[in-house]
């Protein structure tokens, strides 16, 4: 077993491909039960939903800078002479990431990543990953550092490290990752089954149809849910009326509450 010191709190349990975070002392938990993803309403997300697959990202496409950066690895690390080359500190073509969240009704999360409650949410079954693709991928937790150390090639837990770990003040987002070697080879489309979707919530400001190009985006949403999603429960979200925090309701077809129904009669025009 391979023993890795993150910083003064985190250390890592490494053997046979496998790892163990433990945080002051204490083991962390290697599955989870609760799996959201958060998307801005998009052509390329509608597709994605529509066609069941998740897209595995190049980490130079994050929005955070230090996510995934060559720095925490040791032989990677050298001066950098112009601010154009700053992008290519998380550049990383042979791996492809799909991010995750264990909370669904997390304030930053709907900002951030669901376009200001105007986008949607699903929630997955804990074993959406496909089997068959196993010796391919890995769908772990993100290690939350302020002064992770670097680590060495000379670790065989070097290949996994530099993809897994973030500064603290990302720690919010309660990330997972699926991990995916030579993401090319599946054109950088990891596809599940449909019947991982467990759950699917939109934003309050997903009702509020400002744009033509946006109205046909959610006429396509409505067409989901009228065919194969109608048997997901449905929920939306949006703050309290008389607390500082997020609720989620049901939305049930037929009822006045259901906003959803509102939309389809915008369609109908």
């Amino acid at each position: 077993m391979e023993k890795f010191k993150v910083d003064s709190k985190l250390e890592i349990l490494f053997k046979n491909e496998e790892w163990q975070i433990i945080s002051n002392g204490i083991p962390l938990e290697t599955s989870t039960k609760n799996l959201f993803k958060y998307y801005s309403l998009t052509e390329f997300n509608i597709d994605a939903l529509e066609n069941n697959y998740f897209y595995l990202s190049n980490p130079k496409d994050f929005n955070d800078p230090f996510d995934c950066s060559r720095n925490l690895i040791i032989e990677n690390q050298k001066e950098l002479s112009d601010w154009q080359y700053v992008e290519s500190l998380n550049n990383n073509s042979k791996v492809g990431i799909t991010c995750f969240s264990k909370n669904g009704l997390e304030p930053l999360m709907w900002s951030h990543y669901a376009n200001s409650y105007r986008g949607f949410c699903i929630k997955l079954k804990p074993k959406f990953v496909n089997s068959a693709n196993e010796e391919l991928i890995k769908l772990k937790r993100v290690i939350y550092s302020n002064d992770p150390k670097a680590i060495s090639t000379q670790s065989k837990f070097s290949k996994y490290y530099q993809l897994i770990v973030k500064l603290e003040n990302w720690s919010y987002e309660e990330e997972w990752r699926l991990l995916f070697k030579n993401p090319i080879s599946v054109l950088n489309k990891f596809y599940y089954n449909e019947d991982s979707i467990e759950e699917i919530s939109v934003g309050y400001q997903f009702f509020d149809v400002r744009t033509e190009a946006e109205r046909k985006l959610k006429e396509r949403f409505f067409k989901l849910r009228e065919g194969k999603f109608k048997n997901i429960p449905l929920y939306t979200v949006g703050p309290y009326q008389t607390k500082l925090e997020l609720q989620k309701l049901s939305l049930i077809k037929g009822t006045v509450d259901d906003g959803l129904e509102k939309i389809a009669h915008l369609f109908k025009k």
